[in-house]
């Protein structure tokens, strides 16, 4: 007995390439599917090997030489600015009136002062 129609499994193989048209477009536009999963991890390897020897990132690297300033992509939340000149990110530091200066594995600036801590925000 039909119930719709198209016989049963004519009705299965539409659900199933339904589904797979929906997984290949979700593929295609997200950015996980366009690069192969080899070179995104070979990407990832050398940016964690770069931060760990420069403290910045390739897309940092690139964007420094692109514009001639110092970027980093944390100090968007601090400051909302990504590249800075060396004057700049200066007067940012002196801005913030700290006795002590330290730096996270992130590179985040906290501050310390004789009265009391704080992390910058």
């Amino acid at each position: 007995m039909k119930s719709g129609p198209y016989p049963l499994k004519l009705r299965a193989i539409l659900f199933l390439n339904q589904y797979i048209c929906i997984g290949v477009m979700l593929g295609l536009l997200s950015g996980c599917g366009i690069v192969p999963p080899g070179i995104s991890l070979a990407h990832t390897m050398l940016d964690v090997i770069l931060v760990d020897k420069t403290g910045k990132s390739s897309g940092e690297h690139v964007l420094s030489e692109v514009t001639e300033k110092d970027c980093q992509f944390i100090r968007f939340i601090d400051t909302n600015k990504i590249c800075m000149t060396r004057k700049e990110y200066e007067d940012y530091l002196f801005s913030l009136n700290c006795d002590t200066y330290t730096w996270d594995i992130i590179g985040r600036v906290k501050c310390t002062n004789k009265d009391l801590t704080k992390e910058t925000k």
